[in-house]
C-alpha cells in the first residue's frame, strides 16, 4: 500500500464575524508514501463535529484521531494482506465499513493484551471511540450498514448521564475483550498526585536540586507547587506576568496566566505542549523560598541578557544554553533531569523512597500537591479549591462568590504556609549539601 493515514495538528486562520482567528486544528491526513505529499481527509470533519465543536482539549482531540488513524491504517494493512473479511472495503471504500470491521480490531488489540504489549485499558477507551466514530458516520449517511445504536441512563459520580451501549459487544460479531475492565478510578491511582505528609519538606527539597540541576525552570517549579501551574501555563509566562509583592513583603504575588504562543513560539506549528487551558490571574503562595527563587530567576536573566544570549527579552523561562524561549517539552525534560536526582538523594531515605517510586509522577504532580495544601494544610472546600486552581467546572454565580472568600482567604493562607516551610532560606550551592538534610 502506497499511502496511509496520518494525524496532524496546525494552526489556521479564520475569518470569524468579520475578525481573523488563529486557533490550532487537528486533522486527519493521507500521506502518499511515494511522494511525501499530505492531504487533508474529509473524515477530519468527525474531529470537528464530536470534539473541536464540544470544546475538547487539542491533546484529547488529537488522543482520539489518533485512535481513528490507527484503525484506519489496520484496515488498510488487512487489505493489502487480502483478508476476506476486509475485501470489500477495497471497492466500497469507507461506506462499505461495517461492525464486524470493528469488531476485528478490538479483537486485535485484546490479543495485543495478552501478549503484554499494551494494556486491557487501551481497548475500552478505543471501543468507546469507535462507537462515537460509526455512530456519526451513521448519521452522515456514509456508511451503508444501518446500526441501531441503544442508550442506558446510569448513575456516574452522582449524576444521570446517557451512555451509549457499544455494537461491537455482541455475540455474533465474537468480539474479544480482555479479562479485567478497569474502572476510571483505578486508572487515576496509578498516578501519584503527592508527596504525602511530608509535602513541605519534600518540596522544598525538589526545589532546592531543582536550583542546581536545572536552574532555568526551578522557579516555574515553585510556581507550579505553590500556585497550582500545569506546565503549559509555566512556559507561557512572559515577564510582564509576574505581578510581585513589595520588598517588606506587602502587597500581592500573582500571575497573568494567558496564552502568549504568538509572541514566545511564533515558529511553532504544533503547541500542544504549550496549551493554556483556562487564562486567569493566579495567586502565588508568599513563601521565602518562592521570593529568593523569583530574585535570582531576575538576576539570571540579567545577566544572560548583559551577554547577549537573550532570543526572546519577553520570555519570563530562557533557556540558559540557547536563550530561547523553554518549550513544554524542554521544560518536561528539565523536570525529569531534576525528579531522578531528587529521587537519588532521597534513595536512601527507604520509606519516602519507596512512596515516591510506587507510582509514575511527573510535572502535574505540582497541582495535585497545591491543591492538597489547600485542603489538608488550610481546610478549604472542593469549590474554593475549584476557584483557587483555576478549574472550569464550577456554576458562574458560584465561582463568582467563591473567588471572593478564596481572594480574602488567600491573604490569611500566605502567613500559614509561609510558618510551615521551616528550612527555606537556607543556602545550598551542591548536591552534596541537599544530602545533609
Amino acid at each position: 500500500m502506497n499511502y496511509e493515514f496520518i494525524v496532524k495538528q496546525k494552526k489556521i486562520n479564520e475569518i470569524m464575524g468579520g475578525k481573523h482567528i488563529s486557533s490550532d486544528k487537528t486533522f486527519l491526513c493521507i500521506k502518499d508514501k511515494l511522494t511525501g505529499i499530505v492531504y487533508p481527509h474529509p473524515l477530519s470533519n468527525f474531529i470537528k463535529s464530536e470534539m473541536e465543536r464540544k470544546s475538547l482539549s487539542l491533546t484529547t482531540q488529537r488522543n482520539y484521531t489518533e485512535e481513528i488513524k490507527k484503525f484506519l491504517n489496520f484496515i488498510l494493512e488487512c487489505n493489502e494482506n487480502e483478508d476476506e473479511t476486509f475485501l470489500n472495503l477495497e471497492v466500497e471504500g469507507i461506506y462499505g465499513l461495517e461492525l464486524q470491521h470493528g469488531a476485528r480490531y478490538l479483537s486485535f488489540l485484546t490479543h495485543r493484551v495478552k501478549m503484554g504489549q499494551i494494556r486491557s485499558t487501551q481497548v475500552f477507551r478505543t471501543e468507546r471511540i469507535l462507537v462515537r466514530f460509526y455512530r456519526w458516520l451513521n448519521e452522515q449517511n456514509i456508511t451503508k450498514e444501518n446500526v441501531r445504536y441503544r442508550e442506558e441512563i446510569r448513575i456516574v459520580k452522582g449524576e444521570k448521564r446517557t451512555i451509549i451501549i457499544s455494537p461491537f459487544d455482541n455475540f455474533e460479531l465474537g468480539t474479544e475483550y480482555p479479562n479485567k475492565r478497569e474502572s476510571t478510578q483505578a486508572i487515576k491511582n496509578r498516578k501519584l498526585h503527592d508527596f504525602g505528609n511530608g509535602r513541605l519538606d519534600l518540596v522544598n527539597l525538589f526545589i532546592k536540586v531543582a536550583e542546581i540541576e536545572a536552574p532555568d525552570i526551578a522557579l516555574g517549579i515553585a510556581f507550579q507547587f505553590y500556585g497550582g501551574l500545569r506546565r503549559g501555563e509555566v512556559v507561557n509566562l512572559l515577564r510582564s506576568s509576574v505581578k510581585e509583592p513589595s520588598e517588606n513583603g506587602s502587597g500581592e504575588f500573582t500571575l497573568n496566566i494567558q496564552d502568549n504562543w504568538k509572541i514566545l513560539f511564533p515558529d511553532k506549528e504544533l503547541t500542544v505542549s504549550e496549551q493554556v487551558k483556562k487564562e486567569r490571574i493566579q495567586a502565588i503562595f508568599k513563601v521565602p523560598i518562592v521570593l529568593e527563587l523569583n530574585k535570582k530567576h531576575k538576576e539570571n536573566l540579567l545577566r544572560l541578557e548583559r551577554r547577549g544570549k537573550i532570543k526572546n527579552k519577553h520570555a519570563l523561562f530562557c533557556s540558559i544554553h540557547t536563550g530561547k524561549p523553554i518549550t513544554g517539552m524542554a521544560y518536561w525534560e528539565r523536570f525529569t533531569k531534576v525528579k531522578d536526582k531528587f529521587l537519588e538523594i532521597l534513595e536512601p531515605n527507604e520509606k519516602d523512597y519507596q512512596f515516591l517510586t510506587s507510582k509514575s509522577w511527573s510535572t502535574h504532580i505540582g497541582r495535585g500537591i497545591y491543591t492538597n495544601m489547600l485542603v489538608f494544610l488550610l481546610g478549604w472546600s472542593a469549590s474554593q479549591v475549584t476557584v483557587a486552581r483555576g478549574d472550569s467546572d464550577i456554576q458562574s454565580a458560584q465561582s463568582y462568590i467563591e473567588e471572593q472568600n478564596v481572594k480574602k482567604q488567600t491573604e490569611e493562607a500566605v502567613e500559614i504556609i509561609a510558618r510551615a516551610t521551616t528550612q527555606a532560606n537556607k543556602q545550598f550551592t551542591s548536591i552534596e549539601n541537599l544530602r545533609s538534610l
